[in-house]
């Protein structure tokens, strides 16, 4: 049986946009369980997935984010791979 990644790294190399909506809805739709952003808009991203995962408070997703300002992508790829999750996961790693 496959392994179901739950962890994702997102790397901001454009910074944030409200196009990426889209996106983050389908990490949230998919239980994404760690959602840890590194680069451009990094905090922003945090603030924003949040934002999404409460909505009006009628329907929450549960989701730990996490922004990392100064760091080196390999270091937050560590930090994720250490994160414990209800199962086992990966750590999905994606460039935007």
């Amino acid at each position: 049986m496959p392994m179901v990644d739950t962890k994702i790294v997102l790397i901001s190399e454009t910074g944030y946009s409200p196009e990426h909506d889209t996106f983050l809805y389908c990490l949230l739709k998919q239980q994404y369980e760690l959602f840890c952003v590194v680069g451009k808009d990094c905090e922003l991203w945090e603030e924003v997935m949040d934002e999404l995962a409460v909505g009006d408070g009628t329907n929450t997703w549960q989701i730990t984010t996490t922004s990392h300002v100064d760091e080196g992508v390999e270091n937050v790829v560590k930090f994720a791979e250490s994160w414990p999750t209800k199962v086992p996961s990966g750590v999905r790693v994606v460039s935007i």
